[in-house]
């Protein structure tokens, strides 16, 4: 479990301050390796400037391939993160109606080229799909035992989308974003604190210190709490 924890917490510091694609692609496969990542692919077509934009560490042949037959359209991994806001394990959705001899075929091909099975995390935005697949061979990744992996897995596609939006879209100055106290709570909250458990540590009553992690949120576009301290995390907000 430690393991675990600390490739998403490494990964997180590794992508915070940084705008590079190169040092983007050699963390997360460091990180994610450790924890049976082979290979990776990050595809966004939801942002309005760069509507096809890839990362990958795939094979440069298995790209070229998949790009002249046009598996685009009958892939299953792109299908299936369309409709679904939830990660999903490759072989598995793969066994799945409406997926039949055409999505079987993309996955014959890949498998010559060493992809055999994967996980995907999508995701939503208003302006499209973004999606992470990373090459792992877990046959159990449904299994109850394997959620502490397959929840840093999605941790890491997230911290990897917003270190990528970051590199892609200017940001406003740094001190403009957060009060001190705003960074203060999330720094906690990022460290695995309550709210009431923050409140204790900075005397402050456990209402208040929702009011700062609310502010925040919303500052940074954050859906939940969660989100927000991953964002901090990746704009070099906070350094837990």
């Amino acid at each position: 479990m430690s393991a675990i924890r600390d490739a998403v917490e490494q990964l997180a510091l590794d992508l915070a301050g940084t705008n590079e694609a190169e040092h983007r692609l050699r963390s997360f496969q460091r990180h994610a390796g450790a924890l049976g990542v082979t290979a990776f692919a990050y595809l966004n077509t939801a942002h309005p400037e760069n509507p096809f934009y890839l990362e990958s560490t795939y094979p440069s042949a298995w790209i070229s391939r998949y790009v002249e037959q046009n598996f685009m359209d009958t892939d299953m991994v792109p299908q299936e993160a369309r409709r679904s806001p939830l990660p999903f394990h490759w072989r598995s959705t793969l066994a799945k109606p409406p997926y039949g001899p055409a999505a079987k075929r993309v996955f014959d091909e890949a498998a010559a080229f060493g992809i055999h099975d994967g996980f995907t995390v999508p995701i939503h935005g208003p302006g499209g799909m973004t999606l992470m697949s990373m090459v792992i061979n877990e046959d159990d990744l449904e299994r109850p035992e394997a959620l502490p992996l397959t929840s840093a897995l999605q941790l890491m596609a997230l911290h990897y989308h917003l270190a990528c939006e970051r590199a892609m879209t200017p940001q406003p100055p740094r001190e403009l974003i957060l009060t001190p106290r705003e960074r203060e709570v999330l720094l906690w909250a990022a460290k695995g604190k309550t709210g009431w458990e923050i409140g204790q540590i900075l005397r402050l009553s456990e209402r208040t210190v929702t009011y700062h992690v609310e502010n925040a949120r919303a500052k940074l576009g954050a859906s939940s709490r969660a989100h927000a301290v991953v964002k901090a995390v990746t704009l070099g907000l906070i350094a837990p």
